[in-house]
């Protein structure tokens, strides 16, 4: 990571922040609940990378009746250690399943930390009011911090979003010109592409319709992968046939075209004399086809977004229900098999807590709450990545404790000491890897409590012992209940994948029959784009080339199947192209079609665009023979990627 001044100052202030909103809670609400204040720190920075802004009263009070819920489930596990292992299981489960998502980044975290706190610090009855006080009160910051932070993000960061992939496109075709590698930039660009649909799966409304500012944005982000998905196959003697100065002006152009209106006159008028010309050329190439088409789209949905007032830009067309398969499932509705992701975390995680909370009730263990806290750190929703963060936990307690143990008996002054955690705190913001930020975390720790009773020798020896005996509690848990581990998930979201292309494809052939349903495209596009994320993040460290290739496959089949969806819409089809659209997408549903069927399709969907007249109707045959190629490609790695699922 490299260090720079904008990096260092924003951590500076953000660590002022975080100091400051501590302290002030603690002043507030009193020093039994400043460990409220720090889990609610941590969820309104942990929530910032979702947008929680389209409901903000609805969610308010989500978030106060959920802080309130664990603020009454803690108090009264303290009546009675045996009455507190029912609570303590029904807590957490209800924590952990509803706040880990099979698509987005979990959110439990802050919450069940929140739990194991108050579990850890109970308060007498009469000081219950106060607590529920400050639970209320963090409920409340929460979403304070999201509609400062993330008020109008789609149009924010998503204007930034899109300017900066149309950049990282131009100077991809510039080290395209160069013949230098595209490797990095290629990278970049995906990621933009990613995040940029991110914000608007965010954005949605009831978790299904989309604003018209998030509808055009993720037509645009369709529009530029294509672009980029294009440049990676493009030849040399295409690179000189397509003209890479005709596009790179056209992206300079959108760049400036979302603020300024007459930029974006000029782009339109760039586009039709491009067309024009191929059009006097009677220009065949199929890679030509595929880039005016791309340019076109990204033409018209920049048009329209320029031409959208803002005042529209959170409009929501509800023209349909939302389908059956869009509607959330319950826990009943799940898949047969116990190794629902869900189901499995939450139900490891609710036995770990209330099994630990039991032992240190029975056995009356004064400092036993680092054995929670280890347990709630140690089990995660993967039992692969678990067991990383099993020996990474107990080396970073340990030299954590040698560390604060060696200083605090160099440093003996109350002055010293305070600096010294003010400083790991501090170095938190930097260090991400969780094995040496586990170290800072328990340097912190220890260094608090030994701050307090004034000796850090017992303290260390015991928060060692209970983080080993932690971890060996959430071995045996991850690994005989419910384990769920990689191969699971990979078979799972690989089978999401495909379940969800294959809608792409009804709704496509429904769309050539004159219906179609515009919101559930959209989504299904926003859900591929979300597995694939979460298919790379699950094997970062083991992805194997096949699985990436069928990967990029399936994306571009995602994608153009969008673009084809969203041209029948705007343009309709001709006659004379319905029965060679149908054929194509008839023979893509058919789900035991064979490699030698498909290819044989795809031979023929080539002689029916070359025999066909109209520039615009190849361009609608050229998307459903992309489709066919990039399923034959991904058909080619299928039994290999089984192999390493």
């Amino acid at each position: 990571m490299k260090l720079t001044k904008k990096m260092i100052l924003t951590n500076t202030l953000l660590f002022i922040f975080i100091l400051g909103f501590v302290l002030g809670f603690g002043a507030v609400f009193g020093s039994e609940n400043i460990l409220i204040g720090v889990s609610t720190i941590t969820a309104m920075l942990m929530l910032l990378e979702r947008d929680l802004t389209s409901h903000p009263i609805r969610n308010t009070m989500k978030f106060v009746v959920l802080n309130l819920f664990i603020g009454i489930a803690a108090f009264l596990t303290g009546f009675n250690m045996w009455l507190a292992i029912p609570i303590n299981f029904i807590a957490m489960f209800v924590i952990s399943y509803s706040l880990l998502f099979n698509l987005k980044n979990p959110l439990y975290f802050p919450f069940s930390l929140q739990y194991v706190f108050i579990l850890a610090m109970p308060v007498a009855a009469d000081q219950m009011p106060l607590r529920l006080a400050s639970l209320a009160f963090g409920a409340l910051a929460i979403m304070g911090m999201q509609m400062l932070a993330n008020k109008n993000r789609i149009t924010k960061s998503g204007d930034q979003k899109v300017q900066t992939i149309c950049t990282a496109l131009i100077e991809k075709m510039r080290l395209l010109q160069k013949g230098e590698p595209l490797e990095e930039i290629t990278e970049q660009i995906t990621s933009d592409i990613s995040g940029l649909r991110g914000i608007v799966y965010d954005k949605r409304e009831e978790n299904y319709f989309l604003t018209e500012e998030g509808r055009l944005k993720l037509n645009i982000s369709v529009a530029l992968e294509k672009i980029d998905i294009l440049l990676d196959e493009i030849s040399e003697e295409e690179m000189r046939e397509v003209m890479l100065q005709d596009i790179i002006q056209c992206l300079e152009l959108a760049i400036d075209g979302l603020q300024d209106k007459e930029t974006m006159t000029l782009l339109e008028d760039t586009f039709d004399q491009m067309l024009h010309k191929y059009k006097a050329e009677r220009n065949h190439n199929i890679v030509v086809l595929r880039m005016l088409n791309h340019i076109g789209f990204l033409k018209d949905n920049l048009a329209e977004l320029s031409n959208l007032g803002k005042e529209h830009y959170n409009v929501v067309k509800r023209l349909e229900q939302i389908p059956q398969k869009f509607q959330k499932l319950t826990i009943s509705e799940t898949p047969s098999h116990t190794n629902s992701i869900k189901l499995s975390y939450a139900i490891r995680m609710a036995v770990g807590i209330s099994l630990t909370g039991f032992m240190i009730d029975f056995f009356d263990l004064v400092e036993g709450r680092w054995m929670m806290f280890t347990v709630l750190s140690v089990i995660i929703p993967l039992y692969e990545q678990s067991q990383k963060k099993m020996r990474d936990r107990i080396f970073a307690t340990t030299i954590g404790a040698v560390a604060v143990t060696i200083l605090f008996m160099i440093f003996q002054s109350y002055t010293a000491r305070s600096v010294l955690l003010m400083m790991a705190g501090y170095l938190m913001s930097y260090v991400k890897a969780y094995r040496y930020n586990t170290i800072l975390v328990t340097f912190s720790a220890i260094g608090a409590v030994a701050l307090v009773t004034g000796t850090t020798e017992v303290l260390t020896l015991e928060r060692v012992a209970f983080v080993v005996a932690g971890v060996i509690l959430a071995l045996l848990i991850n690994k005989f209940i419910l384990p769920y581990k990689l191969e699971d998930a990979n078979r799972d979201l690989w089978s999401m994948y495909n379940d969800t292309v294959h809608e792409m494809l009804v709704e496509a052939k429904e769309k050539v029959k004159g219906g179609g349903d515009q919101h559930a495209i959209k989504n299904l596009l926003l859900i591929t784009t979300m597995v694939e994320d979460r298919l790379k993040l699950n094997n970062q460290d083991t992805q194997s080339t096949d699985g990436v290739a069928w990967l990029k496959h399936q994306r571009r089949v995602a994608n153009t199947l969008y673009e084809l969806y969203g041209w029948i819409d705007q343009h309709g089809l001709q006659e004379s192209n319905i029965p060679a659209v149908n054929m194509g997408l008839q023979v893509l549903l058919e789900e035991s079609i064979q490699e030698t069927g498909l290819r044989q399709a795809i031979v023929e969907m080539e002689q029916v665009i070359h025999s066909t007249p109209r520039i615009e109707d190849r361009m609608v045959l050229s998307m459903i023979l992309e489709v066919m190629e990039e399923k034959y490609s991904a058909m080619l790695t299928r039994s290999i990627v089984l192999q390493c699922l």
